[in-house]
């Protein structure tokens, strides 16, 4: 009996868990200005996914968000041939501010960058800075993949706002970006502070968290992005030399739990 129990209670969270994982799969990024009682046209790509593999119809329900008006929910009114047509009901989560922490990183290979985007953003950072340094292997980036890539992980992850994503740009153009962010500059060289020691005097917004590339940041890169930061900080990330798009990850993770639970961010 006890035995019997224990795999209908695991049944229940299972069941509990697969009705989140489908709630967030009828999450939809819109950028119309969502009011009550508007309807809304859905491009092809949220009729296949709604339709076609999520299988609902008319009369079901559907969520709608943007970082304008936060999130509502809708019902789908009517299916055409390629696209769908959603009711705006009423407001279920309002509108929330960003964290204002932003990443400047060097893109990596295709699959990694997809996970450097996705992950940022299902972690909330507010801007993205992909930069060409010296040991950068990547001379161009698809922005309108990585902007697909931030939609479908706010989409999944229950975020309502969505980073902006800048145009690729060399280290000695974000200058005037650095002049103007309190930079936390995560290195390769296992040097610097814990960020445990992070002041808070200089470090309450306009935070950009620096990840060089593979291979590591040359000696140049640092002394630019030092001397040019409104402040500046070298982060230990920990005892072991990290893959690049493992760096991030981890950097953004220690940043976010330590603004979070020391500046209420």
């Amino acid at each position: 009996m006890i035995e019997i129990y224990g795999w209908v209670k695991i049944g229940k969270i299972l069941k509990i868990k697969l009705s989140c994982l489908i709630s967030f799969m009828k999450r939809i990024y819109n950028k119309s200005n969502l009011v009550k009682g508007n309807t809304y046209h859905l491009e092809e790509k949220y009729y296949i996914h709604l339709i076609k593999v999520m299988r609902l119809n008319i009369g079901e329900q559907i969520s709608l968000f943007n970082e304008e008006n936060g999130e509502w929910t809708a019902k789908i009114i009517d299916i055409k041939k390629n696209s769908l047509i959603a009711e705006v009901l009423e407001q279920s989560l309002p509108p929330v501010i960003a964290a204002d922490i932003s990443l400047l990183f060097s893109p990596i290979k295709h699959l990694n960058s997809e996970s450097v985007i996705r992950q940022s953003t299902e972690i909330g950072i507010k801007k993205l800075y992909p930069t060409k340094f010296h040991r950068t292997v990547v001379s161009k980036i698809n922005l309108t993949k990585f902007e697909a890539y931030s939609v479908g992980a706010a989409q999944q992850s229950g975020r309502l706002s969505l980073p902006t994503i800048f145009q690729m740009e060399k280290l000695s153009n974000q200058k005037q970006l650095l002049q103007s962010s309190n930079v936390l500059m995560f290195d390769e060289n296992l040097k610097g502070i814990s960020i445990e020691e992070v002041p808070k005097k200089n470090f309450s917004e306009k935070i950009l968290v620096i990840i060089g590339p593979e291979g590591g940041f040359e000696d140049e890169e640092r002394k630019f992005i030092e001397s040019n930061s409104k402040s500046f900080l070298n982060i230990k990330l920990g005892s072991q030399i990290l893959k690049a798009d493992t760096a991030v990850i981890a950097a953004l993770s220690l940043t976010f739990h330590f603004f979070q639970r020391k500046h209420h961010f």
